[in-house]
């Protein structure tokens, strides 16, 4: 006997009667409520129990048309994702029309795919393992799958199934049904776009136009189009005041941040607009000091980043993916930084106005906040002046502070591919007990149902995990129900596993960074600067870290050849700090392995493999590095010939200085010193600061044995 549902639904035959169904599920779009096909569509999808190839070829169609309302759309996307996931895994004829409509192979069994799908993260293009590994790919949401069950579906089921066909980064197929060119169109409504300049760095490195190419190279077709479509032209993207902050959107203003992020369809890639200024009547503004105290420099512009931060971090990151790739033969978890736009003209109430006269015009502001930011400017100004000399000769008034401070600053964005919105910092917010009412009410300002906070706790551990089973509980309590979610049997043995080899990535990271005489003041080991991604790679899914913004990362210059321990040593211990928090364990639950620990909810004999699981790692990468540097031609661009036969030097002096300093040792070290040619001090040096950092060789004497 049918229940009400599905009386009612089979009963659509008006606008009415849809809204009327779709009223209760809360966050659906009303143009898809309005949306005369949804009513008819969702009828024909329950009453196909089987794979049928005409109504797949049918959704396949309906998502092509750009007519088609985008949420319609997306919702016959995942309807087709469904169908697909019916098939019997040696169908090979089901399988060839699915792939032959998708334009992926040619039509017949006895073709493989097109080469291109192992960029897509596929391991093969042989018909039937391909096969294999698409279903494996979609079963990805199983969650929302297992819970369509024909014309005796759940309201609540169907819902969620809805909601998560809004999700255009979760639907696979959808990079194969939505050109390059109609996402772009969509992604450029969703901001505002003005003009800018292209940034010509005449001193910029070769090889960071070389890591360029190799970034978007490396990119799947897809994503490359939709990437070099953004890239096109000297545009600046800014936020708007109805740009999404809802995880997992097209285009994304993740809460807390000042970027963007676009997440194209069926895609783990995700791309990011750097900075792209603040919600509100002034995307940018000035700040000196925050809370009484004074701000860093890089944060002087709110809203936005200065040229030369960009340019130098654009160095660094280049530098380090390139030393990475050829120690490790594989990419390193570090975005490419692509493209450099100088901003020319701002986006205001009265449209886009040249930056000069944005901060100089109070309309703009308002009274008030205008001499607030003429204060905080004529103070950063000032500041400038001593930290970098004077830029431009002096012209009194507040047009020559506007010239100074804009001669300092050279407002500009930077467009970066391979990063994660999932910073480590909040994911272990998101799924503490009270992450549902920080991320909707705090964040959001906007109430939810026990719904709306299952779906966001099963979309973060989807993500944390790869691949994730919903506890069979009733949902009354957000924290309980992560709790639960970490206690199903396959999701604990993945939170272990997939912990460990974290561990083991930042073990790698940092140790690949000190071989090469490197260190980031903390910045490229800060939570808030790491990101958590779910990847589909040789046909799994996997997790991985991705080491974001290194404005302050340092590696040898390649005429440098000493290596300058005093400078380094005290920047090393915020990286270790920031990394494990072995240094002080009070700041252990707020570094990398405290946020990873309490998210998932690891238990505290696996914390102690996992720190020795990381030591050895960390020794392999640091070890690895050095061999490297010191043998491979390949990194003679970076490191010079007295760079490359002192690299061991620091490690020599370490190990004596730790075994107790006798005079056979301080006598050899001195003797060593002077045949290499390092400045008659350089004992001195080296003892001064390996005096101030003992505590952090002490606790890393592995390194050096």
């Amino acid at each position: 006997m049918r229940n009400a549902f599905s009386v009612n639904l089979l009963c659509y035959v008006s606008d009415q009667m849809v809204v009327a169904k779709l009223q209760p599920w809360s966050g659906v779009n009303p143009r898809v409520r309005r949306a005369p096909v949804t009513s008819n569509l969702l009828d024909e999808f329950l009453s196909r129990r089987t794979f049928q190839k005409e109504f797949c070829r049918k959704l396949f169609d309906l998502a092509r048309q750009r007519s088609v309302v985008w949420e319609t759309r997306c919702l016959a996307i995942l309807m087709a994702e469904h169908q697909i996931l019916k098939l019997r895994p040696d169908s090979l004829a089901g399988f060839d029309f699915i792939f032959t409509e998708l334009k992926l192979k040619a039509p017949g069994p006895g073709h493989d795919l097109n080469p291109a799908v192992l960029k897509d993260g596929y391991s093969t293009t042989e018909l039937r393992a391909f096969a294999v590994e698409f279903q494996r790919k979609l079963a990805r949401l199983n969650r929302v799958h297992d819970r369509i069950r024909g014309r005796r579906t759940s309201a609540a089921a169907l819902r969620e199934f809805v909601e998560v066909s809004r999700n255009e980064c979760k639907l696979t197929l959808a990079r194969y049904l939505f050109t390059p060119e109609e996402v772009v169109d969509r992604i450029v409504k969703q901001i505002d776009i003005t003009d800018g300049t292209a940034d010509l760095d005449l001193n910029q490195p070769r090889f960071i136009d070389a890591e360029i190419t190799h970034a978007l190279k490396g990119l799947p077709n897809y994503e490359a189009a939709i990437l070099r479509c953004l890239c096109e032209g000297p545009k600046v993207y800014w936020a708007t005041d109805d740009t999404s902050s809802r995880i997992n959107s097209l285009v994304e203003y993740p809460l807390t941040t000042v970027v963007l992020v676009i997440k194209p369809p069926g895609s783990e890639v995700e791309f990011e607009l750097k900075r792209a200024g603040r919600k509100g009547a002034n995307p940018f503004s000035v700040v000196f000091r925050r809370n009484g105290y004074r701000v860093a420099p890089s944060h002087r512009l709110d809203g936005g980043s200065m040229q030369w931060l960009l340019r130098y971090e654009a160095r660094s990151a280049a530098k380090f993916r390139s030393i990475y790739r050829v120690v490790h033969g594989r990419e390193a978890p570090v975005p490419g930084y692509v493209a450099r736009t100088t901003v020319f003209s701002v986006p205001t109430r009265f449209g886009p106005v040249a930056a000069f006269r944005y901060f100089n015009d109070p309309q703009i502001f308002g009274d008030k906040v205008f001499r607030q930011m003429r204060a905080a400017m004529s103070d950063a100004v000032v500041a400038l002046k001593k930290e970098e000399g004077e830029n431009l000769p002096a012209v009194p008034g507040d047009m020559g502070v506007t010239a100074e401070f804009l001669s300092h600053v050279a407002p500009a964005q930077a467009i970066l591919t391979g990063t994660s919105s999932f910073r480590l910092d909040r994911l272990a917010v998101y799924l503490s007990a009270k992450g549902a009412d920080r991320y909707f009410r705090q964040y959001l300002a906007v109430d939810y149902t026990n719904a709306d906070a299952k779906q966001f706790a099963d979309a973060l551990l989807e993500e944390a995990l790869g691949i994730y089973e919903p506890p069979e509980v009733d949902f009354t309590e957000y924290g309980e129900y992560v709790n639960a979610a970490f206690e199903v049997a396959s999701n604990r043995a993945r939170a272990d596993e997939i912990f460990l080899d974290l561990m083991r990535q930042i073990a790698e990271f940092w140790g690949t960074m000190l071989g090469a005489r490197g260190y980031s003041r903390g910045e490229s080991l800060v939570a808030r600067n790491v990101g958590l991604r779910s990847v589909w790679a040789h046909g799994q899914w996997c997790v991985k870290l991705i080491f974001m913004d290194h404005d302050a990362l340092s590696l040898p210059d390649a005429d440098i050849g000493h290596f300058f321990a005093q400078t380094a040593m005290p920047a090393m211990l915020l990286d270790e700090r920031h990394a494990w928090g072995r240094g002080n364990p009070v700041l252990f639950p707020g570094t990398l392995m405290g946020y990873l620990l309490s998210t998932y909810r690891i238990s505290t004999e696996l914390e102690a493999k996992a720190q020795k699981v990381a030591e050895q790692e960390l020794k392999v990468a640091y070890k690895k590095t050095q061999q490297t540097i010191l043998n491979d031609p390949r990194l003679s661009v970076f490191f010079s010939d007295v760079h490359r036969s002192r690299i061991f030097d620091w490690d020599e002096f370490v190990r004596g200085y730790l075994q107790g300093e006798a005079k056979s040792w301080k006598a050899s070290m001195k003797k060593m010193f002077a045949e290499k040619g390092y400045e008659s001090d350089a004992f001195d040096y080296y003892k001064q600061a390996a005096d101030k950092g003992r505590g952090f060789l002490e606790r890393n004497a592995f390194l050096y044995e």
